[in-house]
């Protein structure tokens, strides 16, 4: 607040040198020089006027094309004002106006296509100067409007065509300074249009040269604007791309890893099993039998995780697939507990289903009954011995439908939950939890979920228990889920 009171309340002389102040800085950042308004860096000035040819130059046969048709309708101010040396201005008019127009074919010779400035340059002081040329000729009265010429020769150069500042300023000013002199040699001039020439001239120049100068400094600054911009885009779209590498990377090597170590698995699990029951058939149940049942029990778990492993990989990759049903909700509840009775038993703990209001769901039976499998394993995990599992549910005021499963836990604190859907995140640190696992289940479930237009919600005080709210939303059965693509 205090700097733009400071602003307000400024004097002319400290809002001019603030402008200064500021424009010498934003020069010094873009590598302009002040004095010649071009760039210090040579390689970079090359380049900005190769993307002059490249880009403007037809433009700018377009603005010479009107510039020549613009002198040749002094014609008609020719014909209707002077009374001197008629025939040798209209010549000169045409003579003029020819020579230009002849330079224009040069600029679409390649080789002279980098000096389309410099053509330029000629013409506009070839139009300068026959302007003045033909006031010379002129009786003193008829003079006044042809310096209006002058003025529209060097404002629409200045504003319009891409002329370095020191050609520009060196013609501005070295076609003043003759027109200045035959106003003050020729004595058929009188005193009130010298001043008034000196005033009128002076003027045109000084305007045509802050314009150019002005023009040139914006037309780079711009430039290095569209550069810088399409360097960051290239720069995004490169990273973009190594980004998009490294996470296909990574889906490669998680499929490959875990359908490498499955074959294994399958191979352990199925001797383990062969010689487990050779051993029951032999009548020996010592340790043999319980070193093969932890092994037998620790392949599964292990097979368990990689093909969960894999089911995220299809699920990031976009390859799931789903078959969308009418489902009553009884019968997705009962077949994820049937799936999780081992569980449930092992810890002796009771699941109450009297909450549980039944409707049909539009859903994909088996992912859906997957990802609720994850929920209540989750649950299972965080529960202690003989405690109970709510699993309850009904239909909202607005036709949605919300199934809700609440555990006896230790619950979640709010940056655990934020953290619950990351895939590979524990909830407890790494180095101390006492869970194991992926943490792809909660990833999984909601991704499952939000597929089928569900949503899933976790709520947790952070010391009794944690709350599991999956929302469906009411849809028509015609309606296709979120993903639905094909099964890799």
């Amino acid at each position: 607040m205090m700097k733009n009171h400071a602003r307000l309340d400024a004097t002319p002389e400290e809002r001019v040198r603030g402008f200064l102040r500021r424009f010498r800085a934003s020069l010094k950042r873009d590598g302009i020089s002040a004095g010649t308004a071009e760039f210090k860096d040579r390689k970079v000035e090359t380049a900005y006027r190769r993307f002059l040819v490249n880009n403007q130059l037809k433009t700018e046969r377009l603005y010479w094309w009107a510039t020549i048709i613009a002198f040749l309708l002094y014609l008609i101010l020719d014909l209707t004002t002077i009374t001197r040396s008629l025939t040798e201005i209209i010549a000169l008019r045409i003579v003029v106006a020819t020579f230009c127009a002849s330079m224009i074919p040069l600029s679409y010779v390649e080789r002279f296509k980098p000096y389309f400035s410099y053509l330029t340059v000629g013409g506009m002081l070839a139009f300068a100067l026959s302007i003045i040329a033909m006031i010379s000729m002129m009786q003193s009265d008829d003079a006044p409007p042809y310096i209006i010429g002058v003025l529209v020769t060097f404002i629409a150069s200045s504003c319009l065509m891409r002329i370095p500042f020191r050609l520009a300023a060196s013609v501005y000013i070295g076609a003043s300074i003759v027109y200045l002199l035959v106003l003050n040699l020729d004595s058929d001039f009188h005193r009130s249009d010298i001043i008034a020439g000196h005033f009128f001239m002076i003027s045109i120049a000084l305007v045509a040269v802050v314009t150019n100068y002005a023009q040139e400094i914006r037309s780079r600054q711009i430039w290095l604007r569209d550069e810088q911009r399409q360097r960051d885009a290239e720069m995004i779209e490169k990273l973009l791309i190594e980004a998009t590498a490294a996470d296909q990377s990574k889906i490669n090597f998680l499929s490959m890893m875990s359908h490498e170590l499955r074959t294994p698995l399958h191979q352990i699990i199925g001797y383990t099993e062969v010689v487990a029951n050779s051993c029951k058939a032999a009548n020996d149940m010592d340790d043999n039998v319980r070193h093969l049942n932890e092994i037998h029990g620790s392949a599964h778990v292990l097979l368990s995780r990689i093909q969960k492993m894999l089911r995220f990989v299809d699920a990031t990759a976009g390859k799931m697939k789903y078959e969308m049903v009418d489902t009553p909700v009884s019968e997705l509840v009962d077949v994820a507990l049937e799936r999780m009775r081992a569980g449930l038993e092992k810890k002796a703990m009771r699941v109450d289903t009297s909450g549980l209001v039944d409707s049909a769901l539009y859903i994909d039976i088996v992912h859906t009954c997957y990802a609720v499998n994850n929920l209540i394993e989750n649950a299972i995990n965080a529960s202690s011995e003989g405690s109970t599992l709510w699993i309850s549910g009904d239909k909202t005021a607005d036709g949605a439908y919300e199934l809700i499963l609440r555990d006896e836990g230790s619950g979640m604190s709010e940056e655990q939950i934020a953290g619950a859907f990351k895939p590979f995140t524990q909830t407890e640190n790494t180095l101390v939890r006492s869970g194991e696992g992926l943490s792809l289940g909660l990833t999984l479930a909601r991704r499952i979920f939000e597929d089928q237009r569900a949503s899933i919600t976790l709520l947790s005080d952070g010391e009794h228990g944690t709350t599991v709210k999956i929302r469906f939303e009411a849809r028509e059965k015609e309606q296709k889920p979120a993903r639905d693509k094909a099964a890799g």
